[in-house]
C-alpha cells in the first residue's frame, strides 16, 4: 500500500480507477536513482532533485519496502542518544567543537566505545543516514506492476464493499479464503461454476479499527490476482462520495500477483492420496462447496466423491468444521482421527471412517470402489 497522500485516480462520473503507470520510465529512474546511491538519504536526495512527483515519489516508497539497508542495534542507538543528552545537559551550554567533543569522550569512556563509534551510532539514529546493502534484482516493468498492485490496495483501503470472483484450482482458491479468515474479514460466498464470489464488507461496515480493517482488505488483492481468472467490483468512498471500482484479469494493466502453490496441508493427507492415486485418478481440492455462506473445500475427489480428512486441530476450527460438514449436500466420506470425539462425528449425514495415525485406503476402499475409475 501507498500513503493516502501519494493515491493518484481518475475519476469518470460514478467510477474511479488507479491512475496506473503505464510508462516504465519514471521506474526506471528510481532504479537507477537507487542503484548509484550509498545511502537512504543520498537517494532520496537524488529523487527530490528530478521534482519528485508522486508517482516517482510513490515508486520509491514501492521500492524501499524491498531494500535491504545496514542493520543496526537500535537499542544501543537510543541508549547512545540518551547519554549524549544527558552528557550535554550536564556540561550545558555545549556551543564550541572542543565542547562537543569533551560530551562524546565523556559518553564513549562510560559505554566503553570509541568516540568514532559514538558518532556513527548517534548518526544511524536517522534513517537517512543508513547504507543501502542491496537494491532487489527487478526490472522497470516489475517494479511498475507492484506500484500499480499498490495504487489499486490503496484504492480499496477506502472500500465501503468488496466483491471478488476468483477462478482456479480448489488450491488457490483455498489460500484467498485462508487470507480472508486469517485478516478477520466479514464475508459471504456464493459458488460460481470453477470459481468462487467473496462479498466482503469493508471498513465502514465496522465500528472499530476502520483504518486497520481497512489494510487487512488491501492485503487480500495480491491473492486474488494470482488467479488466472479473476474480477473485482468495490464501493470506494473517496472525496466524500463513493464511487464504483471495477476490474477485470482480461483488461487489468500488469500488476504485481502473489505466487500460490499447490500444498500438502499434512503428512497424513499427503501419505493418503499417495495410496490413492496408485488405485484410481484423485483431484486434490477440487471445486469449492458453499455451505450456507461460508465455503467448504474438500481435500479430495474420486469421480463425484469428496473426501475430507479431519486431524486433530484446535477445537474452533472443529467445530466450524463440523458444520460445514453437516451442512454440506454432496457425496461425502469423512476420515476422522480417532482421537476427536468420533461418536459425535458419526452423527454426519456421510460416510464417516475413523482412523487411527493416518488413513489406510483397506478401510475405505468401499466406499470409494464405485466412483474410482480404473479401480481393480
Amino acid at each position: 500500500m501507498l500513503p493516502l497522500d501519494l493515491l493518484l485516480v481518475v475519476r469518470r462520473g460514478s467510477e474511479v480507477k488507479p491512475r496506473y503507470l503505464l510508462d516504465t520510465s519514471p521506474a526506471e529512474t528510481v532504479l537507477r536513482i537507487y542503484r548509484s546511491s550509498p545511502t537512504l538519504g543520498e537517494a532520496r536526495a537524488a529523487l527530490r532533485s528530478t521534482g519528485g512527483d508522486k508517482v516517482m515519489r510513490g515508486l520509491a516508497h514501492v521500492l524501499e519496502r524491498m531494500l535491504v539497508v545496514e542493520e543496526v542495534d537500535r537499542r544501543l542507538v537510543m541508549r547512545v542518544r540518551l547519554e549524549l543528552f544527558r552528557e550535554a545537559a550536564r556540561r550545558h551550554p555545549v556551543v564550541d567543537p572542543g565542547a562537543r567533543r569533551a560530551v562524546v569522550d565523556a559518553v564513549a569512556a562510560r559505554l566503553g566505545l570509541t568516540p568514532s563509534a559514538v558518532e556513527e551510532l548517534m548518526a544511524k539514529a536517522h534513517e537517512d543516514n543508513l547504507r543501502i546493502v542491496s537494491v532487489p534484482d527487478i526490472g522497470p516493468g516489475e517494479l511498475a506492476a507492484r506500484y500499480n498492485t499498490s495504487l489499486a490496495q490503496t484504492l480499496l483501503f477506502r472500500a465501503v464493499r468488496l466483491a471478488a470472483d476468483v477462478y482456479g484450482p480448489g488450491y488457490l482458491v483455498k489460500e484467498v479464503l485462508r487470507r480472508v479468515k486469517r485478516l478477520g474479514l466479514m464475508y459471504v460466498a456464493e459458488q460460481l461454476p470453477g470459481g468462487v464470489r467473496l462479498a466482503v464488507d469493508g471498513p465502514a461496515s465496522v465500528l472499530r479499527q476502520t483504518e486497520r480493517y481497512g489494510t487487512r482488505m488491501a492485503k487480500v488483492l495480491p491473492v486474488i490476482l494470482s488467479a488466472g481468472k479473476w474480477s473485482i467490483r468495490a464501493d470506494v468512498k473517496l472525496y466524500e462520495r463513493t464511487y464504483t471500482y471495477v476490474e477485470r484479469s482480461d483488461s487489468a494493466p500488469p500488476l504485481a500477483r502473489e505466487e500460490v502453490h499447490e500444498a500438502f496441508d499434512s503428512r497424513i493427507e499427503e501419505e493418503f492420496y499417495r495410496q490413492l492415486a496408485r488405485l484410481c485418478r484423485v483431484e486434490r481440492e477440487p471445486d469449492a462447496v458453499v455451505v450456507g455462506n461460508r465455503v467448504f473445500i474438500p481435500d479430495f475427489k474420486v469421480g463425484d466423491l469428496y473426501i475430507e480428512v479431519v486431524g486433530f486441530w484446535t477445537p474452533q476450527y472443529l467445530e466450524e468444521k463440523y458444520g460445514k460438514l453437516m451442512g454440506s449436500g454432496v457425496p461425502l466420506l469423512v476420515l476422522v482421527d480417532e482421537r476427536l470425539a468420533v461418536r459425535g462425528w458419526s452423527k454426519l449425514p456421510h460416510y464417516v471412517v475413523a482412523y487411527r495415525d493416518r488413513p489406510r485406503i483397506g478401510d475405505v476402499y468401499k466406499y470409494i470402489r464405485g466412483h474410482c475409475v480404473g479401480a481393480r
